[in-house]
C-alpha cells in the first residue's frame, strides 16, 4: 500500500567507488529475483554504462557487461524502468530510452521549452537539469522552463513514447533544491546536497498541493549528487561523494475501514 513519508533510515554504505558523482540503481519494475546493478560514474558525456549482475557482484566489483551508450548522458538522474535506461541527451533537453536487451535506443523526444546545460540545475550543479524517476504510480521526469520562472515542474510520462501525460508546477525553485524523488505520487525534495540537508517540501500531485516538512536524512558524505525511490524494493538510492548508499523509507498508511 501506498503512503505518506514520515522518516528516512540512517544511511547504509554499499560501497565506496568512482568519482565525487555518479548515479546507480536497480531496475524498479523487474522481478525480485533479478538482482542486477547499472553503474554511471560521472555527471557529464559520459557512455559508459556498468551492469552487474547482483548486488554481491557490485559490492565486490566483478561480473558486469559494459554497455556503451550511443548518445552521452548529461547529469544523474538516470532510471532503470522494465529493462530500459531513461536519461538526459548531453548538452539537450532530449530524453532518451535506451533498451539494454537489443543495446538500442527505442525512442527520444525532445521536452519542449526544458532547460539544459546548467541552465536549471539542482544546487549542485552536475548538468543535472533533468531528472527521472520512478514510483508506484510509474515514470516521472523532474525539470523546469523559462516559462514557470525556474520552479520545479513534475510530469507524468509514457514509459513507451516519452510522451508527457501531466505536468505540475511546483512553485519550489529548483535551483534551491539538493535532490529530489518521487514515492506514491508524492514528490519530496531536499533543502540541500551538502551536511545538514532535510526533506523540507512535499508537493501532492493528486490534490496539486504542497506543504513544508522537516523530516530529517544524515547526509554522511556531505555531497549528495542522486537521490532515487525504488518502489519495488522500498528504499532510497543515494550517490554521496564517491559512496553508494541506501536509506529504508518508512511510510505512513492510511487504513480505510468499510464504516467510512
Amino acid at each position: 500500500g501506498c503512503g505518506k513519508l514520515t522518516g528516512v533510515s540512517n544511511p547504509i554504505t554499499v560501497r565506496a567507488s568512482g568519482s565525487r558523482f555518479g548515479s546507480w540503481m536497480t531496475d524498479t519494475m523487474t522481478p525480485s529475483a533479478d538482482s542486477r546493478v547499472w553503474y554511471m560514474d560521472g555527471y557529464y558525456k559520459g557512455r559508459r554504462v556498468l551492469e552487474f549482475r547482483s548486488l554481491t557482484d557490485f559490492v565486490s566489483g566483478q561480473n558486469f557487461v559494459q554497455h556503451l551508450l550511443p548518445h552521452p548522458w548529461a547529469g544523474t538522474g538516470h532510471v532503470v524502468f522494465n529493462g530500459s535506461l531513461y536519461y538526459n541527451k548531453f548538452q539537450t533537453n532530449v530524453a532518451v530510452r535506451y533498451h539494454f536487451r537489443s543495446r538500442s535506443v527505442l525512442v527520444q523526444r525532445s521536452l519542449s521549452g526544458a532547460g539544459y546545460n546548467n541552465t536549471f540545475p539542482y544546487s549542485w550543479g552536475g548538468f543535472s537539469d533533468m531528472d527521472f524517476m520512478v514510483d508506484e504510480n510509474g515514470l516521472w521526469v523532474v525539470y523546469t522552463t523559462n516559462q514557470n520562472a525556474g520552479n520545479i515542474v513534475v510530469s507524468r510520462m509514457d514509459p513507451q513514447t516519452l510522451e508527457i501525460l501531466r505536468s505540475w508546477d511546483t512553485g519550489y525553485p529548483k535551483r534551491s533544491a539538493g535532490e529530489s524523488f518521487m514515492i506514491c505520487g508524492i514528490l519530496y525534495v531536499t533543502n540541500s546536497h551538502l551536511a545538514g540537508a532535510k526533506i523540507y517540501f512535499a508537493y501532492y500531485t493528486n490534490t496539486s498541493s504542497y506543504e513544508y516538512t522537516d523530516i530529517p536524512f544524515h547526509n554522511q558524505y556531505s555531497h549528495i549528487s542522486m537521490l532515487d525511490y525504488n518502489p519495488r524494493e522500498r528504499v532510497l538510492y543515494t550517490w554521496n561523494n564517491g559512496h553508494q548508499v541506501v536509506y529504508n523509507v518508512t511510510l505512513f498508511h492510511v487504513i480505510k475501514t468499510d464504516g467510512e
